[in-house]
């Protein structure tokens, strides 16, 4: 059995955890609710004290438990709800400060704004000019642009921005034009934060000036100051490819080290090192932002050198419990971020799966034992973190022992280079110096990353768990650490029963796909893109930029592909290909049949002047382009079931089709309002 008594922040996380999840995954309360609900949380917590003081019997400690787990479920639901996100929108005029750092992007200034009249955030972009990049942390501004409602995806399976801002007490968002705000001559803010954001602008500041510049730069200032707003995505997708992306994200690894390297440093203070050592990291910590993973890190350490101060040696499991606890009651929204779950189970892997891992190969020989060392944490992270990669992102890095292999050592050096040169920026030469070293050690991990992405198979895309198969992995997973641990035989059957559950429900959706036929015609803004389906093959019809560039499509129907089965089994065509044809689909000119269907597109050449006197019938016809086409004509031409305006039509031409087709009384599907038309035939 679980010695439970070793890990009480464990068991207080769990049952808090599970509330937060109900409140946000299928609880919708009202602010009568909420208070309901506050009332009942205060009533519970008496009667835990009651039975605390009551109930002194060992053989009814379970109604205490019972009670307590209850409560904890309760305050989880309470600490979600408790907050006001309903703006007015209906005001002339908004006040609001900003309430963090801006990011550039491409063609905007992104930042998350905080409105004065009721504290509702609101995710806001700039129009991208010298006024908008001027602004800072804390600086109030006034606008008379409404926010709207942020809408939820179009399609199947499209990543939901909607609910990953509500996860973050985001509801509304609003595009501002240079004429449509205005800075006011004070400021609101944090003095922590703003000392924080201070301090890293000017590190950046110093680096550039050292010389650190291009991809060196915005690597180093990633892992120094955890800002990766100037990383650029084919830079950041090759340590994604590598496996090595853990390493760009200020987290346990870079606090670690911090500690590792002030702890050596100041040895000659003996136990009165440890005050010193506590206020450091959680000064490294503000200067990287304060970001989850940094702070699970900052607290966990805490809890450890506070127990070193007081001569009580802590239960590290236990301590990490405790700091994810402290995080979730700060923000809930945390138990839905994906880098905070990473961060979590892939320490919890090296702690529980590290040794065991470590001890299937032995060597005499050192060097050899060290190597296996480092990739023994490696694999313990890599299983740890495989169900969350999986799920989420739907890849799996092939080389990610050989990555960090080479990575762990290299970015451990730039860490405490990178401190050394920021410690030494006033110094001539010597700043100079130790700044070439660390963009030489950068330019070299850059490098590395690059060789290991040109491998082949060196990311393996297309896997596709769904929610049940996933939580599977999670107790498979859960099941092996405490196989590990506890070496009992009913724990190997339920990891086996748990296994078969797995593969029966993937047996089940293979059959599943291998049997079907379906039609989409997705909802791209300015493209095309229509898809036949027909079991394990797919032919995606769509317009010659998204044929030349496919991460045109990639953000709105590849995780749906994924989830078909068909991401790596298909044929891309342009929509204007005259013939085609294969086992289950025919095309020509501009007419497609499809499993009894019939499809039409627009021709670029069609008038539909001539009314026909025996009229076609087509189950679908597809209107793409900014051809401005005449539904009366059309329809004198065809007998259509539904007319499909896609998204590459532009907004006056499709409201325009819309209302003749009322006229007409024509079914239409507007795919930008209402979404993909998605059909299984």
């Amino acid at each position: 059995m679980i010695n439970w008594h070793k890990y009480p922040f464990l068991r207080l996380l769990i049952p808090f955890a599970l509330g937060i999840w109900m409140s946000f995954s299928c609880l919708n309360l009202s602010q009568n609710d909420v208070k309901i609900l506050l009332a009942i949380v205060v009533f519970m917590g008496v009667a835990l004290l009651v039975t605390a003081s009551v109930v002194r019997n060992y053989r009814y400690r379970w109604v205490f438990g019972m009670i307590m787990n209850l409560h904890l479920i309760l305050i989880g639901v309470a600490v979600v709800h408790i907050r006001d996100d309903d703006l007015d929108a209906d005001c002339d005029v908004f006040v609001a400060r900003l309430a963090e750092c801006p990011a550039e992007k491409e063609k905007s200034v992104k930042v998350l704004l905080k409105m004065q009249s009721d504290n509702s955030l609101v995710m806001t972009y700039f129009e991208k000019n010298e006024r908008s990049m001027s602004l800072r942390y804390g600086d109030v501004i006034a606008f008379n642009e409404p926010p709207k409602l942020v809408e939820p995806p179009k399609n199947p399976e499209q990543f939901d921005y909607q609910k990953y801002l509500f996860r973050k007490g985001v509801l509304r968002q609003v595009y501002l034009k240079s004429g449509s705000w205005e800075k006011l001559n004070y400021t609101r803010a944090n003095p922590v934060y703003e000392f924080s954001y201070r301090l890293r602008d000017f590190l950046l500041k110093t680096m550039r000036g050292l010389g650190i510049n291009d991809d060196e730069y915005a690597v180093a200032a990633a892992i120094l100051l955890g800002y990766d707003d100037t990383l650029p995505t084919e830079l950041r997708q090759k340590y994604v490819a590598a496996g090595s992306m853990h390493i760009l994200c200020v987290s346990g690894m870079h606090v670690g080290v911090v500690f590792m390297v002030f702890s050596y440093l100041l040895a000659f203070l003996g136990r009165y090192k440890q005050p010193l050592l506590l206020l450091l990291i959680w000064f490294y910590a503000l200067l990287a932002g304060l970001a989850p993973s940094i702070l699970r890190a900052t607290i966990m350490l805490s809890f450890v050198i506070v127990g070193d101060m007081l001569k009580r040696e802590g239960v590290l499991v236990n301590s990490i419990a405790a700091s994810a606890f402290l995080l979730l009651c700060i923000k809930p929204a945390n138990l839905f971020d994906v880098g905070f779950l990473l961060s979590y189970c892939a320490v919890i892997g090296i702690v529980t799966l590290q040794k065991p891992i470590y001890r299937l190969v032995y060597t005499r020989f050192k060097f050899l034992d060290k190597i296996w060392e480092l990739t023994s944490v490696t694999l313990a992270a890599q299983i740890a973190t495989a169900p969350l990669s999986i799920y989420y992102f739907h890849q799996f890095p092939s080389y990610f022992w050989l990555s960090n292999l080479f990575m762990g050592p290299i970015s451990t050096v730039v860490i405490i280079g990178g401190m050394i040169m920021l410690l030494v920026f006033f110094i001539p030469y010597i700043n100079i110096g130790v700044a070439y070293c660390v963009k030489w050690m950068v330019y070299v991990m850059n490098n590395i990353v690059s060789w290991i992405e040109s491998l082949p198979f060196s990311i393996v895309k297309g896997l596709y768990v769904n929610g049940l198969e996933f939580v599977c992995l999670i107790i498979a997973i859960l099941l092996l650490m405490m196989t590990i641990e506890y070496k009992k035989k009913y724990m190997i059957y339920g990891l086996l029963s748990v296994l078969l559950v797995f593969s029966v429900s993937q047996l089940h959706r293979s059959i599943v796909q291998r049997n079907r036929m379906s039609l989409a015609i997705y909802s791209l803004n300015k493209n095309t893109a229509v898809d036949f389906v027909c079991g394990n093959g797919h032919v995606l019809l769509c317009d010659t930029i998204a044929v030349r560039d496919p991460s045109v499509l990639s953000f709105s129907i590849e995780n749906n592909l994924i989830k078909e089965g068909v991401y790596n089994n298909g044929v891309v065509l342009p929509v204007c290909e005259k013939n085609f044809e294969n086992f289950f689909m025919k095309k020509r000119g501009n007419i497609v049949s499809f499993c009894g269907k019939t499809i039409g597109f627009v021709d670029e050449k069609s008038t539909f002047s001539v009314k026909l006197p025996y009229r076609p019938h087509l189950d679908f016809f597809v209107v793409y382009g900014n051809k401005n086409i005449d539904v009366e004509r059309l329809l004198n031409c065809y007998i259509i079931d539904l007319l499909v305006i896609d998204g590459s039509v532009p907004n006056y031409l499709s409201e325009r089709i819309l209302r003749k087709a009322v006229e007409m009384g024509q079914e239409c599907h507007d795919v930008k309002r209402d979404g993909a038309l998605v059909l299984k035939l």
